[in-house]
C-alpha cells in the first residue's frame, strides 16, 4: 500500500502564522502544531526527515477499483466501482462501451454500483465522468471479462447439472477438458470451439472456478462461475451427446438426493427384443448394439423408484432423475432428504430502498407513493425474487419483512430477505398502499425497482444492495384474447396473467397482475396500473400469459399460451396460438397392456409428456416424446424384477401437448419437462386401469 500524503493544510496553517506574527503587537509566531490550549504535537507518521509526514490523498476525483473486477465477456457483473469524488450523477464506461443510465447507482461520494455490459475477453479500461462538475477519471484494466460463461451459473451439490459454456475468442477442440474446483465434468459434449456442455461434479456449496484445458496446454479461467447449493434446478438430466451411432450411455440417479440408483436401462419398444444394462455403483449403464443407430425408446427403470421413458432419442446420452416411490416397504435406514434446500443453504440479502429527490446521498421521503387515507391503511414496501413461471402466483411476504418510512437507512431505507436460493439473482421491491381493513389485507403498488446480478453465496449475507424505487404504475396494458373452442368438460372460464420478462434473470410477477373472466369472453381483458418500462426496467418487457381453464379449481381440461411478450402498452394486444384440447386414445378407458400409447393432437407440436399414475398416485410412469411420434410402443416394464413398476387396478393418465421456442428434442433438459417453460399447451387427464 502507498503512502497517504496530506499536503493541503500545513501550507495553510504555516502561512497563517506568518501573517499573524506581522501583525502589530502580536507576540511570538503561533506553533501550527500546537493548539492555544497547549495540545502536543500530532504523533509522527512514520520518518520524514524528523518533520511531520507530508500525506497526498491524490486527486479529488479518482477511480481507485473494483469488487468483484472480473466476470464473463457476456456482461452482467453486478460489480461496484470504489473511488472519490462521485455525485449522484454519473456516466460510466467499460472497456469503451457507455452503460444504460438505469446500470448506474452511485450510493455515496465513494461508491458507484453499475452492471456490465458485453465486452471483449481480457482487461478493460474503467471510465467514471460526473455530469455536474465535468470531472473525468479512468482505471486502466479496471475490470477484467473472461473468455467464457457458463450457464447455468448455479447448480445442485449433488451434481450432475448440464452445464453450458459460451466463449468468445476460445480454440476449444473435442481434447479440452473441463473441471470445476480442479474436479472433472463428465459426459463432455463438444460442439465447436466456443460451445462445450458437460455434467457438474459433486461439491460443496460454495462458488468455484471453472477451467477449461486444452490439447496444447493453454487454459482459460472462469473464477467463481459456478455455485453450488443444495437445490436442484431444470438443467438437470435430459438428452445430450452426439448422434446415436451403436453405443449408448444411460446416467440415473434419485432426484431428491442425488445417489446413484439401482436398476436397468431399456433401449427399445419391446423388452424381447431390447438392448439392457444394469447401473453400475455410479448410476451408468453402457449400451452397445449394431442396432443402436438412428433413434431408440430409452426407459429406466429402478429399485424403489418411479420409471421414465424418452421416446425416439436421437443422441448417445440419456441423464435421468428418478422419484422416488414412497412406499414404506422401500425405506431403509434414514428417511430420504427431502430436496437438500434447508435454509442454511440459502443466502440473504441485506440493502436499502431508495427515492431520489432530497438533498444528494441523504435519505429522501416515499414522494410517489401516496399518503394512507384511513387508520386502516401505510404505506409499505416489499422485496423478492424473481421466478422462473410468468404464471406464478403473486404472494405477499409476511408483515415482518416490510419495509415502511419509519425503517432504518443511510440512503434509503432497510430491507433483509432470506431463504435466497445461491447464484446470480435478481431481486425487485414493490411500494405502495397497505389496507388491513380488508379480509384479507390488499396492497396496491404505486412504485418499485429492481437490482440485477446480485451475488448470493449459501450460508452467507450480501450486503450494500441498494433499489432506486424509480418506476411507476401508470400504464394500462389491453388484450383481445383468442381462447380455443369450450367442450361439454372445458375449459369454461380465461384467466390472463401479466408480468414483466427480465430475460434469463426470469419474471416478475404483480398483485394486480391476473384476470378471471368467463368463456366465451364478451370483450377484451384489461390489467390496469402497469409499471411503465423505464428507470430500472429499461430493457424489460411485458410477459402476457392466457389460460383456459375448466372450474374455479382450474382443473383439466385446459389450453394455455403462455409469455407473449411486447414492450408496447398502448395498443390491445391479441392472444392466439391456442392449442385445441389432445384426446388420448391409448390408454382408453378400458384396461391397459402397459406397451402402447397413443394420442390426438391438432396443430404442430413440439413435445408431448404422458404421466400414467396409479395405487393413487404412488407410483408414475412419465413418458416423454417428440411432437413427430405421438403413437408408439413401449417395454413391459412389469416383466423387468425388483424395479418400480405400475399397480395393477385403477390408473389416471395427464397428457400434454406443448410448443416451444427453437426446441431441439436431442438437447432436451428436465427444466423442459415442465410447463413453466411451454410457449404454448393444452391437458387433459382419463381414467382407466392396469
Amino acid at each position: 500500500m502507498g503512502r497517504w500524503r496530506i499536503s493541503w493544510a500545513l501550507p495553510l496553517l504555516t502561512a497563517v502564522a506568518a501573517a499573524a506574527a506581522c501583525l502589530p503587537g502580536a507576540g511570538p509566531p503561533l506553533n501550527p502544531y500546537v493548539d492555544d490550549a497547549g495540545a502536543p504535537p500530532p504523533t509522527q507518521l512514520g520518518d520524514d526527515g524528523g518533520g511531520l509526514l507530508d500525506v497526498s490523498l491524490g486527486p479529488p476525483f479518482a477511480v481507485a477499483g473494483l469488487q468483484p473486477s472480473h466476470g464473463p465477456w457476456t456482461g452482467g457483473t453486478r460489480t461496484t466501482i470504489a473511488g472519490r469524488g462521485f455525485s449522484s450523477s454519473l456516466q460510466v464506461w467499460i472497456g469503451g462501451a457507455l452503460l444504460p443510465a438505469a446500470s448506474v447507482f452511485a450510493s455515496d461520494p465513494a461508491h458507484v454500483t453499475v452492471v456490465t455490459p458485453q465486452g471483449a475477453p481480457g482487461p478493460a479500461d474503467v471510465r467514471v465522468h460526473d455530469l455536474p462538475s465535468g470531472q473525468d477519471a479512468t482505471l486502466p484494466a479496471g475490470f477484467d471479462y473472461e473468455s467464457f460463461a457458463v450457464t447455468p451459473g448455479s447448480g445442485a451439490t449433488t451434481g450432475g447439472t448440464r452445464i453450458a459454456l459460451q466463449g468468445k475468442g476460445t480454440a476449444w477442440t473435442k481434447a479440452s477438458m473441463v473441471t470445476i474446483d480442479g474436479k472433472p465434468c463428465t459426459g463432455l459434449s463438444f460442439q465447436d470451439a466456443a460451445d462445450l456442455s458437460c455434467l457438474t461434479p459433486p461439491d460443496a456449496a460454495g462458488s468455484q472456478n471453472v477451467t477449461v484445458t486444452n490439447a496444447d496446454g493453454s487454459v482459460d479461467l472462469a473464477r467463481d462461475a459456478f455455485v453450488y447449493s443444495d437445490s436442484p434446478d431444470g438443467y438437470r438430466g435430459g438428452l445430450y451427446g452426439g448422434a446415436l451411432a451403436g453405443t449408448l450411455t444411460v446416467i440415473a440417479f434419485d432426484s431428491w438426493v442425488g445417489t446413484p440408483v439401482s436398476g436397468v436401462a431399456i433401449a427399445g419398444s419391446s423388452l424381447a427384443s431390447a438392448v439392457t444394462a444394469s447401473f453400475d455403483a455410479s448410476g451408468t449403464a453402457h449400451l452397445a448394439a449394431p442396432g443402436l443407430t438412428g433413434k431408440v425408446t430409452v426407459t429406466i427403470v429402478a429399485h424403489c423408484h418411479q420409471p421414465q421413458t424418452y421416446v425416439d432419442v436421437p443422441v448417445d446420452t440419456v441423464t435421468a432423475y428418478l422419484d422416488p416411490i414412497l412406499d414404506p416397504s422401500c425405506a431403509q435406514g434414514d428417511p430420504p432428504s427431502t430436496g437438500n434446500w434447508w435454509p442454511s443453504d440459502t443466502g440473504e440479502i441485506d440493502g436499502e430502498l431508495v427515492w431520489t429527490g432530497g438533498i444528494e446521498f441523504q435519505r429522501s421521503t416515499w414522494g410517489n407513493v401516496p399518503m394512507p387515507a384511513s387508520a386502516t391503511q401505510r404505506q409499505a414496501a416489499y422485496v423478492w425474487t424473481t421466478t422462473g413461471d410468468p404464471r406464478a402466483q403473486f404472494w405477499l411476504p409476511p408483515q415482518s419483512s416490510t419495509t415502511t418510512p419509519q425503517s432504518p437507512g443511510q440512503l434509503g431505507y432497510g430491507f433483509a430477505l432470506g431463504g435466497v436460493q445461491p447464484g446470480n439473482r435478481t431481486v425487485y421491491a414493490l411500494a405502495g398502499i397497505e389496507d388491513d381493513g380488508p379480509t384479507p389485507p390488499t396492497f396496491e403498488p404505486f412504485a418499485m425497482g429492481l437490482a440485477s446480478g446480485v451475488s448470493v453465496q449459501p450460508g452467507t449475507k450480501t450486503v450494500g444492495v441498494y433499489i432506486p424505487m424509480t418506476t411507476l404504475f401508470d400504464r394500462t396494458m389491453t388484450t383481445a384474447p383468442q381462447p380455443p373452442p369450450s367442450t361439454p368438460r372445458g375449459p369454461d372460464r380465461l384467466v390472463s396473467t401479466l408480468a414483466i420478462a427480465l430475460g434469463p434473470s426470469g419474471y416478475l410477477t404483480l398483485p394486480q397482475g391476473t384476470r378471471t373472466t368467463l368463456l366465451p369472453l364478451s370483450g377484451d381483458v384489461d390489467f390496469v396500473g402497469v409499471p411503465a418500462l423505464d428507470g430500472t426496467l429499461v430493457g424489460a418487457s411485458y410477459a402476457l400469459t392466457a389460460s383456459a381453464v375448466t372450474g374455479s379449481s382450474r382443473a383439466d381440461p385446459v389450453s394455455v399460451v403462455a409469455a407473449i411478450q411486447t414492450t408496447d402498452a398502448n395498443d390491445p394486444l391479441t392472444i392466439g396460438g391456442f392449442f385445441t384440447v389432445p384426446g388420448l386414445v391409448v390408454p382408453g378407458l378400458g384396461t391397459w397392456s402397459g406397451t402402447h400409447v397413443q394420442l390426438s393432437a391438432s396443430g404442430p407440436v413440439d413435445l408431448a409428456v404422458v404421466a400414467v399414475a396409479s395405487g393413487g398416485g404412488l407410483v408414475t410412469w412419465r413418458i416423454v416424446t417428440p411432437g413427430s411420434t405421438l403413437s408408439f410402443d413401449l417395454p413391459d416394464i412389469s416383466q423387468v424384477p425388483g424395479v418400480g413398476s405400475l399397480l395393477h387396478g385403477p390408473i389416471t393418465s395427464t397428457f400434454q401437448i406443448a410448443r416451444l421456442t427453437g426446441f431441439d428434442y436431442g438437447t432436451l433438459r428436465t427444466g423442459q419437462l415442465s410447463p413453466s417453460s411451454w410457449n404454448a399447451y393444452a391437458e387433459d387427464s382419463s381414467p382407466g386401469s392396469y
